[in-house]
């Protein structure tokens, strides 16, 4: 047999092997949800093919992305479970629209979009730094939820949040910038840093513990730091955070821990889906006591 027709039977192999599988393969990829009706909120997706089929993540509204239980397609129609729930949608042209069912039976509706790739530009000119907070108020800053208290207060040029309560959220969104924050943790409490409003950098005790997506400094659930460099609790350390498209490097008490990683997705409390966009800069405080200051961003132009 000849070379040519070995290369031949093999692309007809090939294609009859995409044809066997029973799905369209623009279903595969990543995908940005969001779950529509009064109280509208983000997830995030991604379908991979393997040789034994199918497989993924899905990002919940709280918590970190989690390995689908099952996925299964036919044609452009879709079937996931995660969790105890059912996920089922129908590939519209470039949108999925969909229905959800949890455990207790309540059922959703849900559309999503491709995500975007935000490749990282290759030349970068940085505009004017500026101060996003005072240091005297909590002017430039909105709480998130107002069914929840609002426990952030300037203190001796310090953000502070005194209790567990509600986000803090930047009226100003950004695109691609450089971040510079001072933040001290006390003794087993929890923040984190939004970026956009979308991707979280992990704020915690962590002094001691090995590196995690989860941990402090992690992009969180989605990029895991290559050490851990936190300092003890109570002791005030620094970020200096770059976004570039959805490209993320974290410099941690002057040790780059993230060094020019991809963030695949949203992450777990995000405030929308919508990674094309602008967002803005947002302080996690639904956690307990936690300090900030010197929060400084150089937006590039």
């Amino acid at each position: 047999m000849s070379r040519f027709v070995v290369v031949i039977a093999l692309l007809l192999g090939a294609c009859a092997h995409e044809e066997k599988s029973g799905y369209d393969s623009e279903i595969l990829g990543r995908w940005d949800v969001t779950v529509q009706g009064e109280d509208s909120y983000p997830l995030w997706f991604e379908i991979a093919k393997t040789e034994g089929g199918l497989k993924g993540r899905l990002q919940g509204r709280f918590g970190h992305a989690l390995d689908l239980e099952s996925v299964e397609a036919s044609g452009t129609h879709l079937m996931m479970t995660v969790e105890e729930t059912n996920y089922h949608a129908n590939l519209d042209g470039s949108t999925w629209r969909g229905t959800g069912e949890r455990k207790d039976g309540a059922r959703f509706e849900w559309v999503a979009v491709r995500a975007p790739e935000l490749p990282a530009r290759a030349e970068i000119t940085w505009g004017d730094p500026v101060p996003l907070f005072n240091g005297v108020d909590l002017a430039g800053w909105v709480p998130r939820h107002a069914s929840q208290p609002n426990r952030w207060k300037a203190e001796d040029g310090t953000l502070v949040n005194e209790d567990s309560g509600s986000d803090l959220v930047t009226e100003a969104t950004f695109q691609d910038f450089q971040l510079h924050v001072e933040v001290m943790v006390p003794e087993g409490s929890n923040s984190g840093i939004y970026l956009r409003g979308r991707y979280e950098v992990q704020v915690q005790d962590d002094h001691g513990k090995e590196p995690h997506a989860r941990g402090m400094g992690g992009i969180y659930g989605q990029v895991t730091p290559v050490e851990n460099a936190a300092l003890p609790a109570g002791e005030w350390q620094s970020f200096d955070i770059t976004l570039v498209g959805r490209t993320v490097t974290v410099v941690l008490n002057g040790k780059t821990i993230i060094d020019r990683k991809e963030i695949p997705g949203i992450t777990g409390g995000a405030l929308d889906s919508r990674e094309a966009e602008p967002g803005p800069i947002f302080l996690q405080g639904d956690h307990g006591r936690i300090l900030y200051r010197n929060l400084v961003l150089t937006p590039a132009i």
